[in-house]
């Protein structure tokens, strides 16, 4: 074995992708879809890209060919959708590729597989009604502009947050901390603690907007809040654990632009902190 092959096959090794070649290979023929490639192979991640990338290519063929109509508007939607997916994995590829695997593409993002029943009923919904009002009702305006922007920056601030975090940016929440594992407090951490979770936010709403669909806005609004709500308790409670007051004070100097976690997740001052210590060693004496 050459030099030169010997280090392609660590690398390939160290991201994942290093797999014996099925039998099936062997024949003049390989089906598409082979149960004896593993999940996360070459040829499973291609198959994966490819599709995503056509979904884009047809995307865009559709907003340039019909423009800022509504037609054209769902082109740029088919564009919006797969490119996140897109970004997702290549982040986590380039940036922490010690953890990618099939599932960093992020098709099923709440682990429940309640990601694609939602965007099945926002598309649902943008059909019904052009069909309904013969598309009158999806006319392109000041709202499908604004939800323009809103998920474009979105997907800006999600995808800043994963390069800035890289190896410490992880999408499951970490129980334990890792070698690897740091706080990041710089960068666009510095303005927001959960920029990951903002930009998805702005995205997945800003998307409902531009396409004008009212019931899915607020759905997808309403839903977010309560998945957010609840995964930052628990990954703040976990993050107080790891980091300890390290993190506390992190919180308390930096804010969070999702509204209802200014609500709900709001961390306690150093005051309050001090008091109930005070408190406690009164008791004590």
């Amino acid at each position: 074995m050459s030099a030169n092959t010997k280090d392609k096959a660590e690398f390939a090794s160290q991201l994942g992708l290093s797999r014996n070649r099925p039998a099936c290979a062997e024949k003049w023929w390989t089906p598409v879809v082979s149960m004896e490639y593993e999940t996360h192979s070459g040829h499973n991640i291609a198959l994966t890209a490819c599709g995503l990338g056509i979904v884009l290519g047809c995307g865009l063929t559709i907003a340039l060919n019909n423009g800022w109509t509504y037609i054209g508007i769902f082109g740029i939607y088919s564009m919006l959708v797969p490119l996140y997916h897109v970004l997702e994995y290549m982040c986590v590829a380039l940036y922490n590729p010690s953890r990618v695997e099939l599932e960093s593409f992020m098709f099923s993002p709440d682990g429940e597989g309640l990601y694609p029943v939602a965007l099945a009923v926002s598309l649902a919904e943008y059909v019904i009604e052009c069909w309904l009002f013969a598309g009158g009702g999806k006319t392109p305006g000041v709202i499908p502009a604004i939800g323009l922007v809103f998920a474009v920056a979105g997907q800006l601030i999600r995808t800043l947050a994963m390069i800035t975090a890289k190896t410490s940016f992880n999408h499951y929440i970490a129980n334990r901390r890792e070698q690897d594992h740091t706080l990041i407090t710089h960068g666009i951490y510095k303005y927001e603690r959960h920029p990951s979770y903002v930009g998805f936010f702005m995205w997945a709403v800003g998307l409902q907007l531009m396409l004008k669909n009212p019931l899915s806005t607020i759905l997808f609004a309403g839903a977010l809040s309560y998945f957010f709500c609840k995964r930052v308790a628990y990954e703040e409670r976990t993050l107080r654990f790891l980091f300890g007051e390290k993190y506390t004070l992190y919180m308390e100097q930096t804010s969070t632009l999702i509204p209802i976690l200014q609500v709900f997740a709001k961390p306690k001052t150093i005051s309050a902190r001090a008091s109930s210590s005070k408190a406690s060693a009164s008791t004590k004496k």
